[in-house]
């Protein structure tokens, strides 16, 4: 009886432990050719809370296809074909220069409708760190859509963190076009 219980009490700390190991992705040799480099810098802005965000780990995409999910190749995502995709920096949430015109023009689209933001990561950081990185870019674009005129109230928000990827290629470019937030109309 004795042997089992410290059987069943080894296994059982087996699969807890198992579980709680770290998270690190495989990198292609070839995804830093380009000479990019994955930084470690947190961005500590704060755009503040929202009551409509929501949490939700949903997969959309499927382990043969890379090229799957809200965005196209041409960055465009929503329902109606013209909103364009907000990328973001490796751990960073917020609204990039390169991205304003893809700001501005996803603005006038969406004035007077109602919008939902959909915050969206690369694999590094744990699920949890995802899911908060991924608010927190829906959330500052939230507010750069507020500042330029849209009701707030016409906003939601939900973070998909690492789990809804366009792209599942180990390299440089794809990790950036995961790094992001869709615009979709209802």
């Amino acid at each position: 009886m004795m042997k089992k219980v410290a059987f069943l009490s080894a296994t059982v700390a087996m699969l807890v432990l198992s579980g709680c190991s770290s998270k690190e992705p495989a990198i292609d040799a070839t995804a830093n050719a380009n000479g990019t480099s994955i930084g470690t810098n947190a961005n500590t802005s704060t755009t503040g809370t929202d009551t409509n965000a929501v949490i939700a780990p949903i997969t959309n995409a499927s382990a043969n296809d890379t090229t799957t999910g809200a965005v196209g190749s041409d960055g465009v995502n929503g329902s109606d074909g013209q909103l364009v995709s907000i990328l973001f920096d490796y751990d960073k949430f917020d609204v990039r220069e390169d991205m304003q015109e893809a700001m501005t023009k996803n603005t006038l689209l969406v004035k007077g409708k109602a919008v939902k933001l959909e915050g969206n990561c690369d694999e590094f950081g744990s699920d949890e760190y995802n899911f908060a990185l991924g608010l927190k870019r829906a959330n500052a674009v939230k507010a750069a859509l507020v500042n330029s005129g849209v009701s707030a109230d016409a906003i939601t928000m939900a973070s998909f963190g690492e789990s809804n990827p366009v792209c599942l290629e180990k390299t440089q470019e794809c990790w950036a076009k995961n790094r992001r937030v869709d615009f979709k109309l209802p």
